[in-house]
């Protein structure tokens, strides 16, 4: 579908602000599919001043605020977290028409639940968390920095989520690749006997892709054609078995870094648009600074949002796409971690 006039409105209103905040850019975990350096740690306490400050500045004016939470693995520095959101709820109490929605992408290995529930609390209610099949096939992809497999924490936590009586999105993230997509139907047999009763839970099935790193070359990744056959095919194993799924009828119209009031927070103060090309010069859009105010560069700015006035599908679908031409081997489009729309 193409976007309505009023995505239009959304991604270039002043009163809409999305902050996606990458607390820290360790992370825990040593996927084999990883592009990111884990180069940078702890966000600088100067920058957690400047996004509080920021948001101070910016709350009496907004009616939506959407803050993201990213990495590396966001919950290494969850402190950070909950000091940003225990500012963000006074702001909220402050400014009554103000509207905090609250997500974060997490690899759950340390999401217990009693931090699951002071989180929810805190008003983070989604949590994007990948599976990349049965705990075999899992565990020789998503492992610790040791090299010790995660599939059982992660399911463990998820257990422990169900359990938490709530109101909270989880979204099962599938990763689908040609090595594991013929075991993915006897997860999702057990996905279903295990969450399918709670709508609460959501499966969202979702190819794998190039993202330039260092192991890119390996990846058992799909053609195109064959990767979107493949997760129709697996979207409707779930329908049959009654299980709460994302359907492509939810995935943004506009990719997230095409909104012009849409910015990623690095943990060094730096502003980029796209959380996958982190180092591509043309991302580097800016910085923060302590008193919450940005510098931005105003003509890269203007490259990411170029598709707003274009109007082009593949420059609103993926601004980096003849744009960034260092990093067009790792279009967003297949791998965005904040491309679903309002339910």
């Amino acid at each position: 579908m193409n976007p309505t006039k009023k995505d239009y409105c959304d991604c270039l209103s002043d009163r809409v602000l999305q902050l996606i905040v990458m607390p820290t850019e360790a992370c825990n975990f040593r996927c084999v599919y990883c592009y990111e350096e884990f180069a940078h740690g702890r966000m600088e306490a100067r920058v957690v001043r400047g996004v509080k400050n920021l948001l101070s500045t910016r709350a009496p004016t907004l009616d939506s605020l959407t803050l993201s939470w990213f990495g590396g693995e966001p919950l290494l520095a969850r402190d950070i977290i909950e000091d940003i959101l225990v500012h963000v709820q006074t702001l909220v109490k402050e400014n009554p028409n103000l509207h905090l929605f609250s997500d974060i992408t997490t690899n759950a290995y340390l999401l217990s639940q009693p931090l699951f529930k002071r989180l929810v609390d805190f008003g983070v209610s989604q949590y994007q968390i990948p599976l990349d099949g049965p705990a075999e096939l899992h565990d020789r992809k998503r492992f610790l920095a040791n090299g010790r497999g995660t599939f059982e924490k992660i399911w463990g936590n998820l257990l422990a989520m169900r359990e938490v009586e709530k109101d909270f999105t989880i979204i099962v993230r599938l990763h689908v690749d040609k090595e594991n997509f013929v075991t993915l139907p006897d997860l999702i047999e057990v996905y279903g006997r295990t969450f399918g009763h709670d709508p609460r839970f959501k499966l969202f099935p979702r190819r794998i892709s190039h993202l330039g790193g260092p192991n890119d070359a390996d990846l058992p990744v799909f053609e195109d054609k064959e990767g979107r056959r493949a997760e129709v095919a697996l979207r409707h194993r779930a329908e049959k078995q009654r299980i709460e799924y994302i359907p492509s009828t939810r995935l943004a119209k506009i990719c997230y870094a095409a909104h012009a009031n849409s910015l990623v927070v690095r943990s060094d103060g730096r502003l980029n648009k796209c959380t996958v090309a982190l180092e591509e010069p043309m991302n580097q859009v800016g910085t923060i600074e302590e008193t919450g105010r940005l510098r931005l560069e105003t003509p890269r700015m203007r490259g990411w949002i170029r598709g707003l006035a274009s109007g082009s599908f593949n420059e609103l679908e993926c601004p980096m796409h003849g744009y960034a031409p260092g990093a067009n081997a790792r279009i967003g489009a297949l791998s965005s971690n904040f491309s679903f729309t309002a339910e």
